[in-house]
């Protein structure tokens, strides 16, 4: 299902999958992520539109009390899964799709078809792209929500889960 709104097309069901395996392919490399954030642009050479895409990411973890952001660098295993978005996105004409998808599940996977494709010339070193890359610092209070969210549900990685309370409580391991 596919809902669009402001130059923005939201797939529900079709990337699930997709988005799951890819984020269970960066997650092995962080085991104490929160948050991973996704941005796929597609390029244009000389005006044209090209086949080639830029990929960007951060992976934000709580460690040792505080968050941090990274880079997920090991590309080979996740390229082949990036190209599973074009077939179930095939007849949407986008030009970035961007996907935030947090530990407890939480994810939102978008389609932007209202901004146009970035050079291919100097992509690598485009300062549009300084969103994903300080995505930490210009989303803090959405991220301490996030802390805030896992800590509550008790999946915030590296705390201890709460105390229980009551007699059997001592029979439970961990408590």
């Amino acid at each position: 299902m596919m809902n669009k709104a402001g130059g923005v097309a939201v797939l529900e069901g079709e990337l699930e999958a997709t988005v799951g395996d890819i984020v269970d392919a960066f997650a092995e490399s962080f085991p104490n992520w929160i948050r991973v954030v996704i941005w796929i642009g597609r390029l244009k050479y000389e005006g044209q539109p090209t086949d080639t895409n830029t990929r960007l990411n951060r992976v934000l973890s709580y460690t040792d009390g505080e968050v941090v952001a990274a880079y997920h660098t090991k590309m080979r295993t996740v390229s082949a899964l990036y190209r599973r978005i074009d077939a179930p996105t095939e007849d949407v004409d986008w030009t970035q799709c961007r996907i935030v998808a947090d530990r407890d599940g939480k994810h939102q996977i978008d389609l932007v078809t209202d901004e146009p494709r970035r050079d291919l010339e100097g992509a690598g070193s485009d300062p549009y792209w300084d969103q994903v890359h300080d995505y930490l610092e210009l989303n803090r209070a959405e991220v301490g929500a996030l802390v805030e969210r896992l800590r509550s549900s008790g999946d915030l990685p590296g705390e201890k889960k709460k105390s229980g309370r009551g007699v059997l409580s001592y029979f439970r391991p961990g408590t």
